[in-house]
């Protein structure tokens, strides 16, 4: 139901594009209401991990509203 906004680092928690990528997983959710609640995402912020996903070449499900 996430992925992280740019490629690997150390983002303790988080999972990257490029993990569901190796993983076999075709699909991602970003922009979960209670991510944007709880963690204060922005609608910025998730355009930024829908084009990342995107890129990486996953299949995205972008909430909003």
């Amino acid at each position: 139901q996430n992925c992280w906004v740019q490629k690997g680092g150390a983002f303790t928690g988080e999972v990257s594009a490029e993990m569901l990528v190796n993983l076999g997983i075709p699909w991602v959710i970003l922009g979960h209401s209670e991510r944007r609640a709880l963690l204060k995402e922005t609608n910025e912020f998730v355009g930024d991990k829908v084009a990342y996903a995107l890129s990486q070449g996953l299949k995205v499900i972008a909430c909003v509203g």
